[in-house]
């Protein structure tokens, strides 16, 4: 596409499920995010503020993991820069849902024709960091996180699906950085 767009070529139902993921992942980061904040209001003003712990969410604590060894110093790394890092996720997920129209379909739009959404290259940044955020997420959750934890995980009826849909959207996220890096 023309100035370095790649158009993204979904099924309703490919759009449909990944819409819905984006959106648990905005409630994911939204639970999160009420978390208790400086009281002072330029430090608000700067997206200073966190916890000053690891969540216990298994999909938080892999999406904000600690930033240093010493316990003292991610704490502190953490209370100061964690409400930000919420803030930039849930503004790239955000992106990503407005560009699919989540809430634009319904079930009667089963039948309807391909979902085509444009990629920009200012919005691929938000893209891959969305889709890398859903895929540690999912991970976290499965305990998908040595390499023989994947065939593992395939092989059980329960997590069968789940895996599919996190090489699912390893797939999606390889082809926008191939056609990104193309352009």
């Amino acid at each position: 596409m023309p100035e370095g767009a790649l158009q993204l070529h979904l099924d309703f139902d490919e759009a449909h499920l990944l819409g819905q993921l984006v959106g648990q992942l905005i409630d994911l980061l939204r639970s999160h995010s009420g978390t208790a904040l400086d009281p002072d209001p330029l430090f608000a003003s700067l997206e200073v503020g966190g916890t000053e712990a690891p969540p216990d969410d298994p999909a938080l604590a892999r999406l904000f993991p600690d930033a240093y060894e010493g316990a003292s110093d991610a704490s502190q790394f953490r209370r100061v820069t964690e409400q930000g890092l919420i803030n930039r996720k849930m503004q790239d997920a955000l992106e990503v849902s407005g560009a699919l129209g989540i809430g634009a379909f319904s079930e009667e739009d089963a039948d309807a024709a391909p979902v085509e959404v444009d990629v920009t290259e200012s919005s691929l940044p938000a893209w891959v960091r969305t889709l890398t955020a859903l895929r540690l997420a999912i991970a976290a959750r499965l305990g998908l996180q040595e390499e023989g934890d994947h065939s593992r995980l395939s092989d059980d009826e329960v997590t069968r699906g789940t895996v599919l849909i996190y090489d699912w959207l390893a797939a999606i996220l390889d082809s926008l950085l191939r056609m990104g890096r193309a352009e």
